[in-house]
């Protein structure tokens, strides 16, 4: 009688320290030892319960999948065929969260044989996840592998019977992240070195300057258009990275309720009443892409203006009245450089001097000088190669400057022409 008592007593501290144990679950890790689980609400189990124990010997796939997960619906007849191909030596071990008779149901209308666990939760918490099919193979009562069911496969499968096979390709998850923050945002998810490619707009920002592009220490191209107005971030798209002569806000066309998009010139920009007229944009992108960055910024403007305002940025071929580059006989043999040596000095009187200059950066020079001017300039010289030029610098007239660059054979002449414009405007 004491015996009996005795062995009773045992029993409820098993089944009490089983049942501790099984409430009180820890993660467990690959290499992790795995106690003699009591597994229940198993169908198409005879008794429907098991412990692990009873699979010694096999390696053991436990496959966490539910009824509404369409790969793991996919996968089942797969891993079917590979208990039936292993008999023996494997055992799938299907387990769910949903209720026994939802499962047996489901299982019995699609053939689908294998043991399933019903109603899991002790499971859940040894083997945490975020998304299903999720698998955990256990060789020699151990965890082998924390997978997802890709790696199910009868070569895996035989290399890790055979021990030629040490490992699997472990599935991770990153049980910090907040899917209701953004991305990497203070580490949500990840740090900022995992970015490969981002674009961001934002409102406006107090004291961070006005943006330019960089290189980081990874390879990855910023640029960046910081506190700007619509049309200064659409010119933007061609000032930074380089020189585009769309840049300039002479080469800019508004077709657009201004007074609905544009702030007021007079008012500045960290004004309250006018702060909701600028915007801040940045992107990132790998070196691969780095050509692209300045397209890649007008299609992320047209996207989010478009949607905004209705309006989108185009380069098209427009007639405008532009001040216009022309050469006279012999210019080229006046312009000719014969310096040894690149010069670019400024006097007290605003008189640049420039030796082995590229006649494309006078061109530049000069457009930039005037860019406040509502034609712009172009060059129809048709000039190429080296120059040795002086130049006025504070000149606002641009009729005296066009007289001051004749002694070259140049002058500029206002009239019409197709060129390509920047321009922004409404669209249906």
């Amino acid at each position: 009688m004491k015996l009996t008592k005795y062995l009773a007593g045992i029993a409820i501290c098993v089944l009490s320290l089983q049942f501790y144990f099984q409430t009180q679950a820890q993660q467990l890790e690959i290499g992790d030892p795995i106690p003699d689980l009591l597994l229940d609400h198993i169908v198409n189990y005879p008794g429907g319960s098991a412990r692990l124990s009873d699979f010694d010997g096999k390696l053991v796939i436990i496959d966490f999948w539910e009824t509404w997960c369409a790969p793991c619906v996919k996968s089942l007849p797969h891993m079917q065929q590979l208990q039936q191909e292993f008999d023996g030596k494997l055992q799938v071990l299907l387990v769910s969260t949903q209720k026994e008779a939802t499962i047996d149901a489901f299982l019995q209308k699609n053939n689908i044989s294998l043991p399933s666990v019903t109603e899991s939760e002790y499971l859940n918490k040894l083997f945490p996840h975020k998304s299903v099919p999720y698998q955990v193979w256990i060789k020699d009562r151990r965890v082998f592998a924390l997978t997802a069911h890709q790696a199910a496969t009868s070569e895996n499968i035989r290399g890790v019977l055979s021990g030629k096979l040490s490992s699997l390709a472990e599935k991770k998850f990153d049980f910090s992240y907040d899917p209701a923050k953004p991305l990497l945002l203070e580490g949500n998810g990840g740090q900022a070195s995992d970015l490969q490619y981002r674009s961001l707009i934002t409102g406006y920002i107090d004291g961070i300057g006005a943006g330019g592009v960089s290189t980081d220490s990874l390879g990855r191209y910023k640029l960046r258009a910081l506190n700007a107005n619509v049309r200064q971030l659409y010119t933007s798209v061609f000032r930074l990275g380089g020189f585009d002569p769309l840049a300039r806000a002479n080469r800019c066309i508004l077709e657009l309720d201004t007074a609905k998009v544009l702030p007021p010139g007079t008012i500045p920009a960290y004004a309250p009443e006018v702060r909701d007229k600028y915007f801040s944009y940045e992107l990132i992108v790998p070196p691969t892409l780095k050509d692209r960055a300045n397209e890649l910024m007008l299609q992320d403007l047209n996207r989010f203006f478009g949607a905004l305002y209705h309006i989108r940025g185009t380069v098209e071929k427009r007639t405008v009245e532009c001040w216009v580059l022309r050469k006279k006989p012999g210019a080229e043999k006046k312009l000719a450089s014969h310096s040894p040596e690149p010069e670019n000095s400024l006097d007290k009187s605003g008189i640049r001097t420039c030796r082995k200059l590229a006649f494309d950066d006078f061109v530049r020079s000069v457009s930039y000088l005037y860019h406040k001017l509502p034609f712009p300039v172009v060059d129809q010289t048709g000039i190429s190669g080296e120059i040795d030029i002086s130049y006025p610098t504070k000149e606002e007239d641009i009729s005296r400057f066009s007289d001051y660059i004749e002694r070259y054979g140049l002058y500029l002449q206002r009239e019409p022409c197709t060129i390509d414009m920047l321009v922004i405007k409404q669209i249906e």
